[in-house]
């Protein structure tokens, strides 16, 4: 606000003529960058808007400047509207001690006190007029006017980082009255030397000491042991000389879990309470009773198996475990009875399938955990719409689950595939053009989806054991071909991951198309690549800079297309997501990076960033 008054005036002085003339109109001196007047005469009171200065009871007009009431006079407002304050100038301002103020607005504060306003230091943006003797500005030497802080201390006097105040201490933080309370980040207050010193190992978590020896006052969320070390553990006893808790107080017990960072009133706790020490939860294997607050043992063969948390009854299951009728712990939700984690009897109207699951259909012997059946005993299907195992017969004889209008077969059992053209299933362990299929097209032409564990050969448009097949021999023994990702082994007829090693020796299988016979090095390598004598994909393609010996030193990148590459010894340029990285020469990760380029360097992730 402050700020836009200024300019304003600022092109007030730019596009208007001069008001104010020093010897007219009661003015003895002007300010030419307001054109207002500056000092009035001696019997005359104010400025006025005009460049000259008020006389008299026009000094003071009631209604005008949020005035209620003037003096007898009629020179100085006495009584303001509600929330404003007489000014010294007469006017009303919003903000105590100011000396002149337009429409409600401080322009300029008493002597010896300071104009403050818009700025983030300040909550809201007020203007106020600070004293210039408050606490604040005790031995400051400079003000930051725009903040209303101190910026520089007297000598001898240091400035405090957060509340900008001037106290003898060096590295303090906060000071009442030239006294510390509060040092900086990594040191604590000596107070027998009254200053600030630098923490070690003796003093990391302490925040006060009154003989320079032994610590009186821990930080903040730390607490003293018996031996007087401060701890961030409550309840500790002793600490060792990492400041850790190395012992806790009689009845009390280290988390073994974590390490040494929790003193709790049970054995076997993973996490618990640091004021009060109560266990909030036990490691594995164990359970949290609330009647005792201890761990117990939830593996044991009785009914606190696999319980999480009770209260003399088990309340809670660990995860993938649900609480019975019994209150054990089962695999399966509604369930009435169970014994070691398996349900043996499930509640009224469900029905315990072989996977020891209750599901709410009759029939089903497997269900997923929102009580839908997915499989339903044999000569029954599952039909989606009535959400029943139905009997199997006529179209469905074969069926394992149907479509959700109920009226087709949408997936067959094992050992037979869906044909989507009639909706039929048909037996897929005939070795042919559906052997291990499980659904055709929709024309029933060619499979268009394969069993678990077998690959589809797109060539043969039929289901192979080999993954990455393009082609297989007529009995599925042989890859013939495989896709571009994968190199066909021509000893083994298996298709191996061309993208990356896993296995040193068999580094031939890298961006190669097809190996020799006997399966030891490459024979056809992908486009780009060169095979070398030692039966390898190189690329030189996009080497810059070779070695005495032949091998790359400087790889080139297109950033265009966002492809990098760094210089690996045995592979020439290998491709990488890391644009800085100059050498990769980890044979089985390639594209991580050895070396950066200059003015980068490793992190722990092998990763180039910048120096500092």
């Amino acid at each position: 606000m402050l700020n836009n008054f200024i300019f304003f005036l600022f092109l007030k002085l730019i596009f208007s003529e001069p008001l104010c003339q020093e010897g007219e109109k009661n003015c003895l001196k002007c300010n030419y960058l307001t054109k207002l007047c500056a000092k009035c005469e001696k019997e005359v009171y104010a400025p006025d808007e005009k460049g000259g200065c008020l006389v008299g009871s026009k000094k003071c007009i009631l209604g005008k400047n949020y005035c209620n009431e003037c003096s007898v006079q009629g020179n100085k407002c006495e009584k303001c509207v509600e929330g404003y304050f007489p000014d010294e100038n007469g006017g009303c301002s919003y903000t105590p001690y100011c000396d002149i103020s337009e429409r409600g607005e401080c322009l300029k504060c008493l002597e010896n006190y300071i104009l403050i306003g818009e700025s983030p230091y300040h909550s809201g943006n007020m203007i106020i007029c600070k004293s210039l003797n408050s606490e604040d500005f005790k031995n400051c030497e400079e003000i930051d006017n725009e903040r209303g802080v101190c910026s520089k201390c007297a000598e001898n006097y240091y400035l405090n980082s957060v509340d900008f105040r001037c106290t003898k201490t060096q590295n303090c933080s906060e000071s009442i009255f030239e006294v510390c309370t509060k040092c900086d980040k990594g040191f604590y207050f000596n107070k027998k030397e009254n200053k600030c010193i630098k923490k070690d190992k003796n003093f990391i978590y302490c925040k006060e000491t009154l003989d320079g020896v032994n610590c009186a006052t821990c930080d903040d969320d730390c607490y003293m042991a018996l031996d007087g070390k401060c701890s961030p553990v409550n309840f500790c006893s002793k600490v060792n000389e990492d400041n850790k808790c190395e012992n806790c107080i009689q009845n009390y017990f280290l988390l073994s879990n974590y390490g040494n960072s929790l003193c709790t009133i049970t054995d076997h706790c993973a996490s618990g309470d640091p004021d009060t020490g109560l266990c909030l939860m036990c490691e594995e294997n164990y359970y949290i009773d609330y009647k005792d607050g201890k761990c117990k043992l939830n593996n044991e063969d009785n009914e606190f198996k696999y319980c999480k948390k009770a209260n003399g009854d088990c309340t809670e299951c660990i995860f993938g475990y649900y609480i019975g009728e019994d209150f054990k712990c089962s695999t399966t939700h509604n369930c009435a009875e169970s014994n070691l984690g398996k349900c043996i009897i499930c509640s009224d109207k469900y029905h315990l399938g072989l996977d020891d699951i209750c599901s709410n259909v009759e029939h089903c012997i497997y269900s997923n955990r929102y009580e839908e059946c997915i499989e339903c005993e044999d000569d029954f299907y599952y039909n989606i719409r009535d959400k029943l195992c139905t009997v199997a017969e006529g179209n469905f004889t074969d069926c394992k689950i149907s479509n959700n209008d109920g009226n087709v077969c949408d997936e067959c059992k094992l050992d037979f595939y869906l044909n989507q053209s009639d909706h039929n299933c048909y037996s897929n362990q005939d070795f042919g053009e559906f052997y291990k299929c499980e659904r055709t097209d929709s024309n029933g032409q060619f499979c268009v989806k394969c069993i678990d564990k077998y690959y589809f050969a797109p060539e043969n448009l039929r289901c192979s054991s080999i993954n990455g097949c393009e082609k297989a021999n007529e009995d599925d023994t042989k890859c013939l071909e495989c896709n571009i990702y994968y190199a066909l082994d021509l000893n083994t007829g298996k298709c191996e991951d061309n993208d990356k090693i896993e296995d040193e020796e068999k580094k031939y299988y890298y961006r190669c198309n097809r190996t020799n016979i006997e399966g030891k090095a490459c024979e056809i390598c992908m486009d780009g690549f060169t095979l070398d004598e030692n039966g390898l994909c190189v690329d030189y393609e996009n080497c810059k800079e070779k070695n005495d010996d032949g091998t790359c030193k400087i790889c080139g990148n297109n950033e265009e297309t966002y492809y990098f590459y760094c210089a690996n010894n045995i592979f020439g340029c290998v491709e990488t997501y890391d644009h800085f990285c100059l050498e990769c020469n980890n044979i089985l990760e390639l594209n991580k990076c050895t070396k950066c380029m200059d003015g980068y360097a490793l992190n722990e992730e092998n990763v180039c960033v910048k120096n500092n």
